[in-house]
């Protein structure tokens, strides 16, 4: 059963020319070709990281022609620029109105966007895209694939690195937020810091989004887009949508690889539009389609041909599906709250009903019918439970004749952020949900069974003091919460922070949270054998360490399999992989005893 505590949100030219270089970029801005849209935006910063590391993150360069396509569908007026960084931060393409000779600008400042560098300086870089204030709402876009790398010599670069870091977030990240400016992250590869991107969002209320793969990058900045420039859409279900008679024109955009058969769509008449039809605006690239249909026909269409995650209809009406604004985070156990409603011709219809659905990857994790009061608005709240990282919320509005979409992504994250110290000393927590504080928090922490002493050092922090003498092997710090709120009171489990955590095995047996390993990550030198004789392996040392953990394991596996069962499956491979590597270990330290001594 779920807990639900209840809460009122307050190059040259032939490098940047080959297919999907800068796809993205334009992705960003594809809402914007509408003037409406870019008076209620204001301004867009784009910010891109250049390191080197791009270019093994991104390997086919799908951030190419985008900005022919940004280029092209930017609409005049808008406010918009581009900035680059890796050791240094540069402004190619300068904030201005868009109009014709910021068209060329942007053009020829393409060759100079393969530029990489070294380092990875994302603190200067949003200074100074920040710097000057914006004329209306500004989002300021950061992409970047690392962690804070800045240029220093010596040993004290780690402490330089570190300390900017805390900049970022203690100081900068509050500063944006008390001047308006919205810092959307987009995370390429686990390999970037996410708590620090995660937290710069969450701090000036931004999306923050992680795209695992180049191709899921094409997503990620368009659920960015989605928060800057929300638009009306009807659902696409197996290559099919409805058209009604409100619909003035529809954007169909249709991802596809690059090796796909050419799509097409079928009209209600039973016609064929393709590239070449008359009356039809139809821009291709090798990873997506994007079709402008004005005056559409009434009825159902038909999209012929392979299409990919992300793929959408967006549309022109006068009736629109509008709501309360919706936050970029949503909090682990607690139910956001939902308000929509109707606007324009039809919105008045009886037979109206509006549900809701919070979907991870596919897998369903809330729905909810909303209640329409008095004054035809609809209410509702959907809850994420424990699932973490980003998800899509859904309204859906239906009517007798009429079908209305809005979507989109929100990142799930823990109530309670909490942070090892350096020295494993202690460990920070910090109320992530702004209602929670000491007042109607109590924060208990357990290490091997052990309660450890909690303070309040202020409102909404806590602070767990931990033993100067700790376990060798990588053990978890066990965090939960005891909230009273709104005349409820539930006690949360909060993810646990892993002492040692450099350690090769600890408590938890296998590390979930990485990659397997390789083998030859797995073959160790002479010296670390020698090592590992002194760790005293058994098997039921190692079962012990994986009971420890298990509670967190099957909670984490259920979450994402919504079936108990997997947990037992997965459980039951962890102890025969557990007893493999303790007879591996034998079998490597006996070999390591016969060896004789090097003359």
């Amino acid at each position: 059963m779920k807990q639900r505590l209840h809460r009122i949100y307050p190059a040259d030219t032939g490098r940047w020319a080959r297919p999907g270089h800068w796809l993205l970029i334009g992705l960003l801005l594809l809402t914007l070709s509408l003037p409406a849209a870019a008076a209620r935006q204001g301004e867009v910063r784009l910010v891109l990281d250049v390191s080197g590391s791009m270019k093994g993150n991104d390997p086919g360069n799908l951030r190419a022609n985008g900005v022919r396509l940004l280029v092209e569908l930017l609409p005049a007026q808008l406010r918009a620029g581009l900035w680059t960084f890796g050791d240094r931060v540069a402004n190619p393409l300068p904030l201005a109105n868009v109009d014709e000779q910021w068209r060329q600008r942007a053009l020829a400042v393409l060759p100079r966007l393969t530029d990489y560098q070294q380092f990875t300086d994302i603190e200067r870089a949003l200074r100074e895209a920040a710097r000057a204030d914006g004329a209306g709402p500004v989002h300021v876009i950061l992409l970047t694939d690392g962690m804070v790398d800045i240029p220093a010599a010596g040993s004290s670069k780690q402490a330089h690195d570190a300390a900017s870091r805390r900049r970022i977030l203690e100081r900068l990240a509050p500063r944006l937020a008390e001047r308006g400016v919205i810092v959307d992250t987009i995370a390429l590869s686990r390999n970037a810091d996410i708590p620090l991107l995660r937290r710069l969002a969450q701090q000036t209320g931004g999306l923050a989004s992680v795209a695992e793969t180049p191709e899921a990058l094409l997503r990620s900045f368009l659920d960015v887009l989605g928060r800057v420039v929300p638009r009306q859409e009807v659902p696409l279900d197996q290559g099919r949508f409805a058209i009604d008679d409100r619909v003035d024109s529809f954007t169909a955009l249709l991802f596809h690889d690059s090796d796909d058969p050419a799509v097409s769509l079928t009209t209600p008449r039973g016609e064929t539009l393709t590239r070449n039809s008359a009356g039809v605006r139809w821009r291709h690239d090798e990873r997506f389609d994007l079709i402008t249909v004005p005056s559409p026909a009434e009825g159902r269409w038909q999209v012929n041909g392979a299409i990919g995650p992300g793929s959408r209809i967006l549309i022109d009406s006068a009736l629109q599906l509008a709501g309360a604004p919706l936050p970029a985070t949503l909090y682990q156990h607690f139910a956001v709250p939902l308000e929509a409603w109707l606007e324009g011709p039809g919105s008045e219809e009886d037979a109206i009903r509006i549900t809701a659905e919070l979907r991870q990857q596919g897998t369903l994790l809330d729905r909810a019918s909303l209640t329409r009061d008095d004054e035809g608005h609809f209410h509702g709240q959907l809850e994420p439970g424990d699932a973490s990282g980003n998800a899509r919320l859904q309204l859906v509005a239906r009517g007798e004749t009429f079908t209305r979409l809005r979507q989109q992504s929100v990142d799930i994250a823990p109530a309670i952020s909490a942070s090892l110290a350096d020295d494993q000393s202690a460990i920070a927590l910090q109320a992530a949900f702004g209602r929670l504080d000491h007042h109607n928090t109590t924060l208990t922490a357990t290490l091997q069974g052990e309660a450890l002493p909690v303070d309040t050092p202020a409102p909404q922090r806590w602070q767990v003091a931990l033993p100067a003498q700790l376990p060798d092997v990588s053990v978890p710090v066990a965090l939960s919460a005891r909230v009273q709120l709104d005349g409820e009171t539930r006690t949360i489990a909060l993810p646990p922070v892993q002492l040692n955590a450099s350690s090769a095995v600890g408590v938890s047996g296998a590390r979930f949270d990485r990659e397997a390993p390789d083998a030859q990550s797995l073959a160790n030198d002479d010296e670390a054998e020698a090592a590992d004789e002194d760790t005293g392996w058994s098997f039921q040392q190692l079962w012990s360490r994986a009971q420890a953990q298990w509670p967190q394991l099957q909670r984490r596996l259920t979450a994402y399999t919504g079936a108990p069962w997997w947990a037992v499956v997965i459980a039951a491979s962890g102890l025969v992989w557990l007893v493999l590597l303790m007879r591996r270990r034998r079998r490597r330290r006996q070999r390591h005893r016969r060896r004789e001594p090097h003359l």
